[in-house]
């Protein structure tokens, strides 16, 4: 592999011009623009891109953080962030915390160190303390799950009201017994506006809340059909169940099956997120469509705002529009 250092001996400049000219410089005569091409040319040098983004203002780079890929949840969310970013000359760093807080430090380190230019925070173990003096000094912005208190900028959805919404169609249909199952992290913003709603719901009809009074259990299907194991052992009355996401809906669904029962005759399950499972099952299973992909253009449409206008930090607390998309399992 040639060096910047053998360009430099061939062309019989210094190193200063070599780079001088991989870098576009006016300050250099053409006839010298010329050798050193020539050179370059010759000995099939590649310049270290790393070296010449760290010398501009912007690298280009931009940092997403979230928790895992193990939810295809993230697909499209990452998928609009991409597309964004190619049409804008832009690349992206996806990197994944599972919750561990070194982890997120090691990465945010990226960010304050200018390896990257800004940061998409779809998951974060932040304190509203810790995220509103990184938005004080980086461009930060949160997507889908936000602290509502914060400084920094979101764009998501309306869970509660899409929730509400849901819950109450069951109730409309005639079920009294319904179940919350959720599985995965519980402190972050769409699981607690989904089970308020869940609960605000069955307030206003006098119904019970029905869920299981466990300590956080690990996201997947497997989860699912283990709280629905034990809620229909506890309380077999229940006619329906309100997931929290698509794959935790598919447990729901196997135990249910497993079990003799008909969906939604006996049992009607709702779910959230309308990824590739939603429609992958029998029967299909009715789910909120969180507009994913818009998600991801638009929080870094603005991101990249505030990434080249300094200035451009005005709040946005923006809730794109969800979709439902009634089913056979409800």
């Amino acid at each position: 592999m040639s060096t910047i250092d053998e360009v430099a001996f061939i062309a019989k400049v210094s190193v200063a011009t070599v780079s001088r000219v991989i870098n576009n410089n006016t300050n250099v005569t053409p006839e010298t623009r010329e050798r050193v091409l020539e050179a370059i040319a010759r000995l099939k040098y590649q310049p270290n891109a790393m070296g010449s983004l760290l010398r501009k203002e912007h690298t280009g780079m931009i940092l997403i953080l979230l928790h895992s890929v193990d939810n295809p949840f993230f697909s499209p969310i990452v998928q609009g962030i991409e597309s964004f970013a190619q049409s804008n000359g832009m690349n992206v760093l996806i990197c994944t915390t599972y919750g561990d807080k070194q982890r997120e430090k090691h990465y945010l380190d990226l960010l304050k160190s200018h390896f990257v230019d800004g940061l998409l925070l779809i998951t974060n173990t932040l304190t509203l303390e810790e995220l509103n003096d990184l938005n004080r000094n980086y461009p930060v912005v949160q997507v889908v799950e936000y602290l509502p208190d914060s400084d920094a900028s979101y764009f998501s959805i309306d869970f509660y009201e899409a929730s509400f919404k849901l819950v109450e169609r069951l109730i409309e249909k005639g079920h009294q017994h319904i179940a919350f199952v959720h599985a995965g992290l519980k402190d972050i913003v769409s699981t607690k506006k989904k089970y308020q709603a869940y609960c605000d719901v069955l307030r206003k009809h006098d119904l019970t809340p029905v869920q299981l009074n466990e300590t956080e259990m690990v996201f997947g299907y497997e989860s699912g059909r283990d709280i629905t194991k034990k809620l229909l052992d506890i309380d077999p009355k229940i006619t329906a169940f309100f997931a929290t996401s698509d794959l935790i809906a598919c447990g729901i669904l196997d135990e249910c099956l497993n079990r003799g029962f008909r969906i939604p005759e006996d049992k009607a399950i709702i779910s959230f997120d309308n990824t590739i499972f939603s429609t992958l099952v029998k029967p299909k299973l009715t789910s909120v469509d969180v507009n994913g992909f818009q998600l991801g253009v638009q929080s870094l449409d603005y991101l990249n705002k505030r990434i080249h206008d300094k200035k451009y930090n005005d709040k946005i607390e923006l809730f794109l529009p969800y979709i439902v998309h009634d089913r056979e399992s409800s």
